[in-house]
């Protein structure tokens, strides 16, 4: 690519990144419904066809803002150390540098998250859907034989999805008090331990 092009793709990354940056802090202020094109073209500092050309309205601008999120967080937690291999190799499955990756993606975007976790309905399903379809993947690499499973693979994945949606939204209803590396943690230890075992509970074996 020329030094032009290069150029052309740095001033549209600024463009699209303001624009949504304007979206996320009209949200919080005003609330989706409230908000108008004008002001997002106000608060972005862009003119109204250069907004149209990027996107269709507000609701696109909305969802194509969550899929571009939700798609820089998967790839960055793909490309975590350990990432899940084969199932039948001597590799031991670790979590926690994928959880690590996934926290510090949410601190480092956490203005976002938190407006879309509080003011946009959906965006909780959505995300939930998303985990629990790579929560199924990982079950499926690590676990070939499903004979093995004790409990069936979609009920473990909803279980977890939905469990680690709510742990992420209540860090962020807290303001992040715990950094990524000590949530990252309590997280493995209750993959590899069981929830109650963490809590020092023992259960019967009825």
């Amino acid at each position: 690519m020329s030094h032009s092009g290069r150029a052309m793709d740095r001033r549209i990354k600024r463009t699209r990144q303001a624009i949504q940056e304007a979206l996320v802090s009209l949200i919080a202020e005003k609330g989706f419904d409230s908000l108008t094109i004008q002001d997002i073209i106000e608060r972005a500092d862009i003119n109204r066809s250069t907004f149209y050309y990027h996107y269709e309205d507000k609701q696109d601008l909305l969802q194509q803002s969550i899929r571009e999120m939700l798609e820089q967080a998967v790839t960055e937690i793909e490309s975590a150390k350990n990432s899940v291999q084969a199932a039948g190799t001597s590799y031991k499955y670790n979590p926690m540098p994928r959880f690590v990756c996934l926290f510090e993606h949410i601190h480092r975007n956490r203005e976002f998250y938190r407006v879309m976790v509080g003011h946009v309905p959906g965006f909780i399903w959505k995300t939930i859907e998303m985990i629990k379809e790579h929560i199924l993947k990982d079950i499926t690499l690590l676990q070939a034989d499903p004979q093995k499973l004790q409990v069936p693979g979609p009920f473990l994945a909803h279980y977890s999805a939905g469990a680690l949606m709510m742990v992420i939204k209540g860090w962020l209803d807290k303001d992040l008090p715990y950094s990524a590396d000590f949530m990252a943690e309590q997280l493995t230890k209750i993959m590899r331990s069981g929830l109650y075992s963490v809590a020092g509970i023992q259960l019967s074996e009825e």
